[in-house]
């Protein structure tokens, strides 16, 4: 077996990844191994894709759910064969908590060791505008509206005070900053149209740091679940954070639960998209599911 990990650079990614080479190397898990380290964004896609075209069985991300959204990319984009590996080592591992992945390294050797895997879908989302065309991959969920506009508010800022405060006081200005855009929305057979809040277009349970948006999320049924927030208000957002954190699911005249393997939005205003908690563009978006895309260690 060859086995690589990709890592953001830390003393504790760095004493992680010791110990866990050294349980592989004692039980003879791999023929060989390999670290990388990121130094810029978007570095873990360009070495997933070189792992991916030098034939390694597992390809690892060590990090959060942005590095573990890139190495995701650079295996899709190169029609990789290797399984997907993740140890959660970020601020908020919201996909970790839909797979129930820990960093726990004997978790890990013992995926490793039994070749436990699942096969779980993709989602992808193409982002037109009148310049150009982006196309991103997404592990979790994808959003468009208010957490579009909170990612890429995070990504303009510095995180001088930790990334959990920087990460709630973006919520906390986006929700009083942000303007809801007029949408038209094709979820299916069905069509949305008005203000849009969000619309978290779901493989996994959870995102926002702890926020389970779509509690019947299934990673490998084919299809996405979908919340669309609409003409909701700060006072609706605060009411209803503690059974967002609960997983229950929300009654509010303007939020609307689905399920569909495919999300056309329009609009003529700015709609901000995000995919894993990564900026990806702003206006026409197309978002669709692809079953059964890729192999990850888990139980």
């Amino acid at each position: 077996m060859f086995i690589s990990f990709i890592a953001k650079k830390s003393s504790k990614s760095k004493k992680l990844l010791n110990t866990i080479i050294e349980k592989i190397n004692q039980q003879n898990l791999a023929k060989k191994h390999t670290i990388k380290f990121t130094e810029y964004a978007g570095h873990a896609v360009e070495l997933a894709q070189q792992f991916s075209r030098d034939k390694y069985d597992v390809i690892v991300a060590v990090g959060g759910d942005g590095t573990l959204n890139e190495v995701v990319n650079g295996m899709i984009h190169t029609s990789s064969n290797a399984v997907l590996g993740h140890i959660p080592m970020g601020t908020a591992n919201d996909f970790s908590k839909t797979i129930e992945l820990n960093k726990d390294i004997d978790q890990f050797i013992s995926l490793l060791n039994n070749n436990a895997t699942k096969t779980i879908d993709i989602g992808k989302v193409t982002c037109l505008t009148k310049k150009e065309k982006i196309v991103r991959y997404f592990i979790n969920i994808a959003d468009a509206g208010l957490g579009g506009y909170v990612a890429n508010s995070l990504n303009k800022s510095k995180k001088l005070l930790g990334p959990n405060f920087t990460y709630f006081q973006a919520i906390i200005k986006g929700i009083i900053r942000f303007k809801k855009p007029l949408v038209n929305i094709k979820i299916g057979n069905i069509t949305y149209e008005g203000k849009l809040m969000s619309i978290a277009i779901c493989n996994g349970t959870t995102f926002g740091s702890g926020l389970i948006i779509s509690p019947e999320a299934i990673l490998d049924d084919g299809k996405f679940h979908i919340t669309l927030l609409g003409d909701v208000t700060l006072l609706d957002y605060f009411k209803n954070l503690k059974k967002l954190k609960k997983g229950i699911k929300l009654t509010h005249p303007h939020i609307h639960y689905y399920s569909a393997d495919k999300v056309q939005l329009k609009t003529d205003e700015i709609c901000e998209i995000e995919a894993d908690g990564e900026h990806v563009g702003k206006g026409e978006s197309i978002f669709e599911i692809l079953p059964k895309a890729i192999k990850i260690l888990a139980s």
